[in-house]
């Protein structure tokens, strides 16, 4: 049931009859909801771990009834949450179950004096009843969904993160259903056509990879499939651009607040070097050399040799002011104890993948913390080039902000071996890449001229 397992609503209640009018009246929305009695926590089947990407989520406040405290309520809820959602499930609102109301707000301190639960970001208190038409008794699903509303309004962030979720989603169903409709065929015997489509949709997904990675690349099936799927990252990019370049109407009050005077106030450096970190630094297949891999240069690792002492490097970045010529040495000289050598594997992309790379290219520099990047001149030599902030772990540390450091001008390089028996702490994405190497480039082809003036 691979794929199927998607859920964005959370039902949680021990008592199976008084959720199902909420479950059929949000099926009437096309709103597919999954249902958990937490009796049955032992018998569910989670082979795929913790649910992530729940952004609504119904929770009934007594799930173990009798006489027990409020306080073991509270407990008990919390702790099925801690089991079921991931902590890193991200934003969601939660609809409070119950008449008694204390218990929402005990459970409302409870969570967010916890590291391990999903903080929900509004938590509506409704009563089942109130949700019944007096009439009939119906489920009155319109009356509930302004209430939820009301707070998704009130957390603007949330009402536009999950209309770009849903656009993300939009567009990968039009990329699957156009690659299918490519591979499908004009033949009438279902056998038959169901055979084409197989082989049809096998070759282009191969011819796929096999452009993303060139042929020396689809090393097995895993290989193959991995390279398939990135190269349907543009093509899904497309669909999503198209999503989004013209926001529902409905979103117009919320996104006015992306206006503010509040909103336009800066992030900070710790957000801008996370997000920074997701656009332009891979963590993944580390293990092999690639365009843009970086490596520390530890001795023991046989790569320190290749450079030279990182305080020739870091001097002509930082600026002596009025710093005394000693008060400066020692400046230079902290800031070289602070800083970790590094080299990055600088060869074109294409050579790697066409397996054509002798020996690589590599560029050296450092990877330095924030507060030895202040000290860095505004104006810095044209040879240098810097990626930052950025957030990383460094040689076992926690993760902080961090700066790459790169001098075109320190070019080396050692035999594949070498970079074979190491792995990257991380890759230099194609982006970022790029523009290392035109800066490596136009150092590297700079010509010379004398000028009498």
């Amino acid at each position: 049931m691979v794929g199927l397992t998607g859920c964005r609503v959370l039902i949680v209640d021990d008592d199976e009859d008084e959720v199902l009018d909420l479950v059929r009246a949000l099926w009437k929305k096309r709103i597919p909801a999954l249902y958990l009695n937490p009796s049955d926590l032992d018998s569910i089947e989670r082979p795929f771990g913790k649910l992530t990407g729940i952004r609504l989520a119904f929770l009934d406040m007594d799930i173990i009834g009798g006489g027990v405290d409020s306080k073991s309520k509270v407990s008990a809820l919390a702790n099925f949450l801690r089991n079921v959602v991931d902590v890193s499930n991200g934003p969601y609102v939660a609809v409070a179950w119950t008449k008694h109301t204390w218990l929402v707000q005990e459970m409302d301190s409870y969570i967010f004096s916890v590291k391990d639960v999903a903080k929900p970001i509004a938590l509506v208190t409704i009563a089942k009843d109130e949700c019944r038409s007096p009439a009939d008794g119906v489920f009155d699903l319109a009356a509930l969904s302004a209430r939820i509303d009301e707070q998704i309004q009130a957390a603007g962030p949330l009402r536009l993160l999950q209309a770009w979720e849903q656009c993300s989603i939009q567009a990968a169903s039009e990329v699957v259903g156009e690659l299918s409709a490519i591979a499908s065929d004009t033949r009438t015997v279902p056998a038959d056509w169901r055979q084409a489509w197989r082989q049809n949709l096998l070759r282009v997904m191969h011819t796929c990879g096999k452009e993303f990675v060139g042929e020396p690349g689809m090393s097995g099936g895993a290989a193959a499939y991995k390279a398939f799927c990135h190269s349907l990252i543009p093509l899904h990019a497309d669909k999503l651009e198209r999503g989004v370049s013209a926001p529902d109407p409905d979103l117009s009050a919320i996104t006015g607040d992306l206006l503010d005077e509040e909103s336009k106030a800066d992030c900070g450096p710790e957000a801008k070097a996370r997000i920074n970190s997701m656009l332009h630094c891979s963590f993944d297949d580390l293990g092999s050399p690639q365009a843009g891999s970086v490596y520390l240069t530890k001795s023991e690792q046989g790569l320190s040799s290749l450079l030279p002492d990182v305080g020739v490097t870091i001097r002509s970045l930082i600026a002596k002011g009025q710093r005394k010529a000693e008060e400066y040495e020692e400046v230079v000289l902290e800031a070289s104890s602070k800083v970790t050598p590094v080299l990055v594997e600088a060869s074109p992309s294409c050579d790697h993948v066409q397996g054509r790379l002798i020996v690589p290219r590599l560029i050296g520099g450092f990877i330095a913390p924030a507060e030895v990047a202040k000290l860095f001149k505004s104006s810095r030599p044209a040879s240098f080039w810097e990626l930052g902030p950025l957030w990383l772990s460094v040689d076992g540390k926690e993760s902080a902000t961090y700066a790459l450091v790169l001098n075109c001008l320190l070019v080396t390089t050692c035999e594949f071996p070498k970079l074979r028996a190491l792995t990257a702490i991380f890759r230099i994405r194609s982006q970022a890449f790029s523009t290392l190497q035109a800066c490596f480039a136009s150092h590297a082809a700079r010509p010379g001229m004398l000028l009498l003036r």
